[in-house]
């Protein structure tokens, strides 16, 4: 399989000269509708090009033919898939969680038994036992796992994901809603070992051309995203100018340069609060809890700062940051996530070293 071609846009796939109108035309309908800029995946191969593959995290709120009678395609064969798009693995276990979730709900609350996971009736008993589930008249569960709403970054006097205003986040990071007499809950779910807590796009902060001209960073949000991650403008574009060459490593502890205060909002601001976060471990170790205002602060509580200027393992073209908190361990890295150089994106990963 060839589906290597993941478009960002319809200029994409004009500027790629083999594909159709009604290519671009899928593309855009799907941006639109689920506000993901990769919706799709395309093969250049003769044999392949008219098959359009939809990314499987859209398969719980859609079906193939529901998106047929949409946009009522003739020249196109569409079928779910996540083509050689980086961590499908991942995306496939996390949409496959989120299905199973969402049918096992139903299940308990028709008191059937036919659960998908051995693991559910415990958890979603438990999570009864929170919320009055067991008690209520209504009980409505809506999978929104598929339209991964965007969380940007924003600067006011300084930078957040999302939202520089209360960190209740819950309608927006929502895999599952379930609604009962007593209100939504959102559900969060998170796949696998490792899990990521926001994924910001940096383009426009870390610019490419500042790098390549001028051999720093010189706009004000770019500066002030590094200067609170302790982060030195010159150190970070030397790693980028010098890729395909000799490249530029080091390591650096930045633990004291770092603008701890802001840091920590900004870590809230990732985190967040005002969700049920439901964690598939691995497929026989599933942790629940409320993410509440309470536990949120206790996770955004940093004791050391690791700077890898040019990769921790390996060199590459990334600056990663290794923090450590009592909760928590987090992976900050700063990288081109669409097959270029200079970086598309921070992403902050983590995991779990005691979940209370």
């Amino acid at each position: 399989m060839a589906y290597d071609f993941i478009p960002k846009s319809q200029a994409d796939i004009q500027k790629a000269g083999v594909f159709l109108k009604e290519h671009a035309r899928v593309y855009e309908y799907l941006h639109k509708k689920f506000n993901r800029p990769d919706p799709i995946a395309l093969s250049r191969k003769p044999a392949e090009k008219k098959t359009i593959k939809i990314t499987r995290a859209f398969q719980s709120v859609t079906t193939i033919q529901e998106l047929k009678q949409a946009l009522k395609v003739n020249e196109v064969k569409l079928s779910f898939g996540e083509g050689s798009r980086g961590g499908r693995g991942v995306a496939n276990k996390g949409g496959q969680f989120e299905l199973d979730l969402t049918k096992d709900l139903d299940t308990w609350w028709e008191d059937e038994t036919d659960y998908k996971s051995k693991h559910s009736k415990k958890i979603i008993d438990e999570m009864s036992s929170m919320y009055g589930w067991a008690k209520s008249k209504k009980f409505d569960v809506n999978n929104e796992g598929g339209l991964n709403q965007k969380r940007p970054l924003i600067f006011t006097t300084q930078p957040f994901i999302g939202t520089a205003g209360d960190q209740n986040i819950g309608k927006t990071v929502t895999d599952i809603t379930v609604t009962s007499d007593k209100g939504p809950v959102y559900l969060s779910l998170k796949a696998t070992g490792t899990v990521t807590f926001f994924n910001a796009g940096v383009t426009k902060y870390l610019i490419a051309d500042e790098m390549r001209n001028h051999g720093t960073i010189k706009n004000k949000q770019g500066l002030m995203l590094l200067k609170m991650l302790g982060l030195k403008p010159k150190k970070l574009a030397d790693v980028f100018n010098s890729y395909g060459g000799k490249q530029e490593r080091s390591e650096e502890n930045v633990f004291s340069k770092m603008e701890k205060e802001k840091f920590i909002k900004f870590l809230k601001s990732g985190i967040g609060y005002g969700y049920h976060y439901v964690h598939a471990k691995n497929p026989n170790e599933i942790h629940h809890f409320k993410m509440t205002r309470e536990f949120m602060n206790k996770l955004a509580n940093p004791v050391s700062a690791i700077a890898y200027y040019g990769g921790k393992k390996s060199a590459g073209k990334r600056v990663d940051i290794d923090i450590d908190t009592p909760y928590i361990t987090l992976k900050i890295n700063i990288r081109n996530k669409q097959g270029g150089v200079y970086p598309s994106h921070i992403m902050c990963d983590y995991t779990f070293k005691k979940y209370k």
